[in-house]
């Protein structure tokens, strides 16, 4: 096949807003119906504005799609749930299904993934996609489909009395029966196309790589080809790893020499350090930050398995935000990093809490008596403003670097690379709407071969690779990991990514970008090494280039856009 992104992004539609909360589609020869449905505590489902609240909505036709604004605003004196849902019946059309990236056989099912909280139905030559883009629906949103309907819903929205919120959500209409069609529609309205700029690999300081030669750390860095390298933390804290204030209260000696050494053998590497905001392992921490606590719905503290990781909520004018934010100003003044690996950033192990403060947007709702059950707050939500200050913080001073992708539009704007954990490798599609990039598995991975093997792996979703272990996974030779970079995705595919500056992929086809560039081209074989000379054809037709690439099994290629 010949690859190229696609240079017109427009979609040939029309869109119609119609009475009770419908909206007409036309494309690709077919219509559609969207209907929204909104809970009231009569109980009663209904499709417009009631006794308890009213509802207003406004449609926005752009070029590839449609955002739909849904204003809420209370009637009531005291607080209201109100669950919503937009779905269409596609009946016996429906052939296909993806939830949050995941297709689903049956062509039923429900996902909750704020990650990549996308719906995504497909006939024979048409689909049609749905995405919660304002931050309460992402946090909230529950993609679904039943019995030839396929949407997405809200089911824990709660409004104080007199108080007005706006649902926005996209519907994107699709001319092809492809999920990847859709989902790179998805991420030009999300922005998730922004640069990432370099390769990451983990290596710990301390007695365990202090023993390593210089030739050894040369050539694992050099190697693995990474421009960020970051440090983690240690388990020397009552023999607990140092989470939250405990890193307060260890000892940092290995960082400045880790970070010499590093720098010494390997210029012009970016140096950083593991933080994580959530998690706080000292024995005083229950009582000295209180006011913090995460707590479950019985009311005991969140964990995070043992009673002595406990969780907290770092916000804004409480006292473990101002207290675990001096983590970050020990890793970059006092052990002198160039920035921070930031781990679980949205939240962690806990995504609700059930107690005071509220985030006045959350609870649980009865799905029969459309009653408020109780209320809690989403964390992303309540602890959003502090997370922003500190990352926009870290940025001013060097590199950020995440682990899970943002949920908030805020967030998202700072366009920070995060990767995905890959213990499953259909981890993979949580970033289809932020930056690609999968991390190692570090379940599997005990070789360079296992993680060319992830590589590949990865590349089936779309995305490129950091790297994990490293104890385990010390390299032999240079991989593909060191031409995936620098890399701004116009596109990800099944097999392969194009980027303004590259392309990476582990399928044959002929590739260029619709252009007149040159191509500089890296072959790499089955055991993840480069081959030279490799017989690719490039090819001059109607003021276009391409290369011709035929790929064996398990081999991959880059090609560079000169």
């Amino acid at each position: 096949p010949t690859i190229a992104p696609r240079r017109e992004l427009r979609a040939n539609y029309s869109a119609e807003a119609l009475p009770d909360a419908k909206i007409l589609l036309k494309f690709a020869a077919t219509q559609v119906v969207v209907e929204s449905y909104f809970s009231t505590p009569k109980p009663q489902w209904v499709q417009g504005s009631n006794d308890y609240f009213s509802h207003d909505r406004r449609i926005e036709q752009r070029d590839e799609g449609v955002v739909v604004y849904d204003t809420f605003t209370n009637k009531t004196a005291e607080n209201l749930g109100i669950m919503h849902r937009h779905q269409s019946n596609l009946g016996d059309t429906l052939q296909k299904l993806w939830l949050a990236g995941l297709e689903k056989p049956s062509a039923t099912g429900e996902s909750r993934q704020p990650a990549n909280c996308t719906t995504f139905g497909a006939a024979d030559t048409w689909g049609l996609g749905f995405v919660a883009s304002d931050d309460v629906f992402r946090v909230h949103c529950t993609n679904y489909a039943v019995d030839g309907s396929i949407g997405l819903a809200d089911n824990n929205l709660v409004l104080p009395p007199g108080a007005s919120y706006t649902a926005q959500w996209i519907l994107v209409p699709v001319e092809a029966p492809d999920y990847y069609r859709f989902i790179n529609t998805a991420r030009r309205f999300m922005g998730a196309n922004f640069l990432i700029d370099g390769g990451f690999a983990f290596l710990r300081g301390g007695k365990l790589t202090e023993a390593w030669s210089d030739d050894q750390v040369q050539r694992f860095l050099e190697y693995k080809s990474p421009k960020y390298v970051c440090a983690t933390i240690e388990s020397n804290y009552k023999g607990r790893y140092s989470h939250g204030t405990a890193f307060q209260q260890v000892d940092h000696e290995q960082y400045p020499r880790a970070f010499a050494r590093w720098r010494r053998l390997y210029p012009n590497v970016s140096c950083l350090v593991y933080f994580h905001c959530f998690l706080d392992v000292t024995d005083e921490a229950e009582v000295q930050f209180h006011d913090a606590r995460t707590l479950r719905a019985n009311g005991s503290q969140a964990n995070y398995g043992q009673e002595h990781q406990r969780i907290f909520l770092p916000m804004t004018g409480n006292s473990y935000g101002a207290a675990v934010s001096r983590n970050v100003d020990i890793i970059l003044d006092k052990l002198g990093a160039d920035g921070v690996y930031w781990d679980e950033h949205e939240y962690s192990n806990e995504q609700y809490h059930y107690g005071e403060p509220w985030d006045h947007f959350t609870g649980d709702i009865d799905p029969e008596s459309m009653q408020i059950r109780r209320l809690k707050s989403s964390v992303t939500l309540l602890t959003e403003d502090w997370r922003v200050n500190l990352a926009t913080f870290i940025q001013s001073r060097g590199p950020l670097i995440g682990n899970g992708v943002p949920y908030t539009r805020a967030m998202v704007a700072l366009n920070f690379p995060c990767f995905v954990e890959t213990g499953a490798i259909t981890n993979c599609t949580l970033s289809h709407l932020y930056s690609p990039i999968a991390l190692g598995d570090h379940l599997t991975e005990q070789s360079q071969q296992d993680a060319y093997e992830t590589m590949l792996a990865a590349l089936d979703y779309g995305c490129v690779y950091h790297w994990y272990n490293d104890m385990t996974v010390t390299p032999t030779h240079k991989t593909i990991t060191s031409q995936m970079f620098p890399i701004t995705p116009i596109e990800i595919h099944a097999g392969y990514l194009i980027g303004k500056e590259r392309i990476v992929t582990r399928l044959s086809g002929t590739y260029g970008w619709g252009d007149g560039s040159r191509h500089e081209l890296h072959i790499y074989n089955d055991k993840g090494e480069e081959v030279a000379d490799f017989g690719a054809p490039f090819i001059e037709r109607d003021g276009m280039t391409w290369t011709e690439l035929r790929l064996a099994e398990d081999w991959s290629a880059v090609i560079v856009r000169r």
